[in-house]
């Protein structure tokens, strides 16, 4: 198998060199088709994205082209951050983009967006024609393990960051979110991811609570939410039936006291509190304002973000052997392409042999009747099937471990003629028809 990619990732490259390393989409096209031309490349895909670039190459090029090519359409400088890069050829080429594909490769164990990426960059190459026939297989197979691990698996299904945590554990409570009114407190990075979850959950309104205006109707304005201050938080409260406070804070904001005046009026409203400030803007003892007040910390969370990635990583076992089984399968595909024309080649000189052997025993013998004729044929054609079973076997199983010595091997003792001469053969050998 003559693929192989050479790439740098998020663990063995910052940012700062990715960013160089990364090929511009611009100039996408004009890159790949200058690998092709310029070395003994067959085909070539590209993966670009934020926390990859990846090249993956069909053909007896070297690295040190790959790399001098790269270096040419980028700002990346191999002699600087040379162990920025990783280079896999054959089956460890493959494997890798199948774990890519499926998202074991990922910052986040299992993440699928990397599946599209891949999707993308395979029609990109399709589109300007510098995917071969190996990598096209090869890449319709890796989307297809991608997906089976999606399927599959529960390797996705588990949230790992806090925020979506807290999403999450409302949802399990609550059901829909639709019809619910939630307020965030906050409006830094925390408070705006766990806006963006609430959003994409389809909460039904969503109030962003803080400190100075202007910040908090930025975010609100991004949801199609309400903004407000910290002033008037009490009546902000009363109308919330989930509180998400990410906002940094010397004392408690929301007390026990303040609880039990905004809640106290309504004791049968399930209310869920999210406390994810450091040190807690929550205190502690307001799950004792009322019988249906519940707060999460900073440490109920990351409790559970731990026992999902705990989850992700078993499900990423049985990824691992979705990976294995799609590989093998492209193993075989592959395989018998390699000797798919030998066989034929094989088939075409034991016909060859068997026609001329009939022809000079018909001469030899009376005139046959047709079924006579037919049964001569079927019988000295299922003898030749019968003798090449074991050697067409032993090709298939020699292409699939890269044996390639014994593939030799029976080209030599069978004498098989090259593809252009057996197909020249084919036409010359005229069909024989009963006497």
């Amino acid at each position: 198998m003559r693929i192989q990619v050479a790439g740098m990732n998020h663990v063995t490259a910052p940012l700062a060199v990715r960013e160089r390393a990364a090929f511009a989409p611009d100039r996408m096209a004009a890159a790949s088709q200058a690998l092709l031309s310029t070395t003994a490349a067959d085909g070539v895909v590209i993966l670009s994205t934020c926390n990859r670039t990846e090249v993956y190459v069909d053909g007896n090029c070297t690295l040190g082209e790959i790399l001098t090519w790269w270096q040419e359409w980028t700002d990346f400088e191999r002699t600087e951050h040379a162990d920025a890069l990783y280079w896999y050829q054959g089956d460890e080429a493959v494997r890798h983009l199948f774990r890519v594909s499926a998202g074991l490769d990922s910052v986040i164990l299992g993440e699928t967006e990397i599946l599209g990426q891949v999707k993308h960059a395979y029609q990109a190459a399709g589109a300007l024609g510098t995917c071969s026939g190996p990598l096209h297989r090869t890449l319709q197979r890796a989307l297809k393990a991608g997906k089976r691990v999606r399927t599959e698996t529960g390797i996705g299904q588990n949230a790992l960051s806090v925020g979506h945590v807290a999403v999450e554990l409302a949802e399990r409570v609550f059901g829909s979110l639709r019809g619910l009114t939630v307020v965030v407190i906050g409006a830094g990075q925390v408070a705006e991811l766990v806006t963006r979850h609430l959003h994409d959950a389809g909460v039904g309104r969503i109030a962003v609570v803080n400190r100075t205006l202007a910040h908090a109707a930025r975010l609100a304005e991004r949801v199609s939410g309400s903004a407000g201050t910290l002033d008037r938080l009490p009546d902000w409260l009363a109308t919330a039936d989930v509180v998400v406070s990410a906002i940094t804070s010397e004392s408690a904001l929301i007390t026990r006291a303040m609880a039990e005046r905004t809640f106290g009026g309504d004791q049968h409203r399930l209310r869920f509190l999210f406390d994810l400030s450091v040190p807690r803007s929550v205190a502690p003892d307001v799950s004792r304002a009322g019988h249906e007040v519940f707060v999460y910390d900073l440490d109920d969370i990351e409790a559970v973000v731990a026992r999902n990635r705990r989850q992700r990583v078993h499900e990423g076992q049985y990824a691992e052997r979705i990976v294995t089984e799609e590989v093998e399968r492209l193993q075989e595909d592959l395989g018998s392409l390699q000797v798919g024309p030998i066989i034929q080649r094989l088939n075409d000189r034991a016909e060859a042999i068997r026609a001329q052997e009939m022809a000079r025993a018909l001469a030899k013998l009376a005139p046959l009747d047709v079924h006579q004729h037919e049964v001569l044929e079927q019988a000295t054609r299922l003898i030749i099937k019968k003798l090449l079973n074991d050697p067409v076997t032993s090709l298939r199983h020699w292409a699939r471990v890269g044996d390639q010595g014994r593939i030799d091997m029976v080209q030599e003792l069978f004498a098989l003629p090259s593809e252009a001469q057996s197909a020249a053969a084919r036409v010359k050998i005229p069909a024989e028809s009963p006497r």
